[in-house]
């Protein structure tokens, strides 16, 4: 499958966040602010198939590409104008973002490179991926969205898609007077000035508090990540909490309304409504594979856990009752482990084969971190992706784990999920008291998007007694093989 491809395919992950407030069938007015290449306006045109895009990318070559993918993939509910969305009506200069990774090549498909142009001259950008360039300055035409929405008779948008690198209070304040017409918005904020003279994450959370929107989502990294706010004109069951605070009091008030939410819908469950939590559907193969064997409620490790439910391979189970053990050594990511989980035992570390503490390798793309530097720096190599962190994070023996916290027994499934340290921890098992199923990434991608499968896990299980029942392409689900002939 080619990166495009595998790109479109991919959820978004704002999706089970967006589905507590909309229908899959509303018809929503949707804005995709810095298209790029139109690729999230395809998703989301595919998300809500009954809804309208607008999609908005000022730079002429990412537009033409933005035209030719939506006319290969999208539809005609996506509408596409050449124009950055700013705080005044006219021209402006647009620093234009260039450059590859080293080993990475742009090509027609996929540019590397062209998802980093702003409004905003580059600051430490450069320093973060240093691959990037900035060699050219044009000038682009601007438009207030006040007037956008006025021009077009838009009365309402549903939901914004920001991705304006560094520009997004100049979004903002161009939609004044029309800010309460808008019900939520998602967009990139940074921790640190990427671009000259940019407002930080704390002056976007305090601009949007103060407009009565509030945050229900956050992803934010030391360097930069994501939000979700809504607008408690429409969700007025939002409009008890604090909104109009100084910013130094903002976050508390964040996660005291982060608590409500899940109140408010009933559980965390809700925003991720699908038959399957996994990213292949490997949860309920290894479900059905439970219930065969007799096993309702297995105990579970899950190591490299990501996330309480996205990804998860884990969630089905702790959903219907059964408890284990989540070992994730991002502290972001355990952060919202243990707050969701709090059943399970939840650990803040990462495995290896004594006590100890390693670095860990933090990525741009936080399901790729890794306490392996050469994979950190392959993925960054081949890939585009950076290390934007290195943790020193503890590591313990998997034996001192189960001991410690299952009682000397293995728990009956093994979900794993390193990127690069899967056989170190596969040779630790010990085939007398190991889990029953494992579920094991077992592919590597080359930069071409074709997977190499990792035939050494598949050997090293078989010859510990487990047979390989089934096949994802991305991971690979082993049982052990007595229990599997005694069904």
């Amino acid at each position: 499958m080619s990166k495009l491809k595998e790109y479109l395919n991919d959820p978004l992950a704002v999706e089970p966040y967006l589905l507590r407030f909309f229908s899959r069938n509303d018809k929503l007015v949707v804005f995709d602010i810095g298209a790029c290449e139109g690729e999230d306006s395809i998703r989301y045109s595919k998300l809500f198939s009954q809804s309208t895009i607008y999609s908005f990318e000022p730079l002429l070559e990412n537009y033409n590409k933005a035209k030719t993918n939506i006319s290969s993939f999208g539809d005609d509910r996506i509408q596409l104008f050449q124009l950055a969305l700013s705080d005044k009506n006219g021209t402006a200069e647009f620093f234009v973002s260039s450059g590859h990774p080293e080993g990475a090549k742009n090509t027609d498909e996929w540019n590397y490179g062209n998802k980093s142009s702003s409004l905003l001259p580059p600051g430490e950008v450069t320093k973060v991926f240093k691959w990037l360039d900035f060699k050219e300055v044009r000038n682009v035409e601007t438009k207030r969205l006040f007037d956008f929405m006025n021009d077009n008779q838009i009365d309402v948008i549903d939901y914004i898609h920001m991705d304006v690198q560094g520009a997004e209070l100049s979004v903002l304040k161009g939609a004044e007077g029309k800010l309460e017409n808008i019900k939520s918005i998602w967009l990139e904020v940074e921790s640190r000035p990427l671009y000259k003279d940019q407002p930080l994450k704390n002056d976007i959370e305090k601009f949007l508090v103060e407009k009565g929107f509030v945050k229900v989502f956050e992803e934010v990294n030391s360097t930069a990540g994501d939000q979700l706010y809504v607008n408690t004109k429409y969700f007025t069951d939002l409009k008890n909490s604090s909104i109009n605070q100084t910013n130094s009091n903002a976050n508390s008030s964040v996660k005291k309304l982060v608590k409500k939410m899940k109140n408010l819908f009933t559980n965390e469950r809700k925003s991720y409504v699908m038959d399957s939590f996994s990213q292949s559907g490997e949860d309920v193969i290894i479900s059905y594979i439970f219930r065969t064997i007799g096993i309702l409620n297995p105990s579970y490790i899950d190591i490299g856990a990501h996330h309480p439910y996205r990804f998860s391979n884990t969630a089905i189970f702790y959903e219907s009752g059964s408890r284990g053990i989540n070992v994730e050594p991002d502290p972001d990511l355990f952060q919202q482990i243990s707050s969701i989980r709090k059943n399970d035992i939840n650990l803040n570390i990462g495995i290896g084969d004594k006590e100890d503490s390693l670095e860990f390798y933090k990525l741009s793309v936080a399901a790729l971190n890794t306490f392996v530097k050469e994979e950190a720096e392959r993925l960054a190599a081949k890939f585009g992706y950076s290390i934007v962190e290195v943790l020193q994070i503890p590591v313990k023996k998997l034996d001192t784990i189960i001991n410690k916290h299952a009682n000397g027994i293995f728990p009956d499934l093994l979900t794993i999920d390193v990127e690069g340290a899967d056989e170190f921890i596969i040779s630790e098992i010990n085939p007398n008291n190991g889990p029953i199923v494992i579920c094991a990434e077992t592919i590597s991608f080359e930069e071409d998007g074709s997977g190499v499968k990792n035939m050494e896990i598949i050997k090293m299980l078989e010859s510990k007694g487990y047979m390989l029942y089934a096949d994802t392409y991305i991971n690979s689900i082993f049982v052990k093989k007595d229990k599997w002939l005694k069904k």
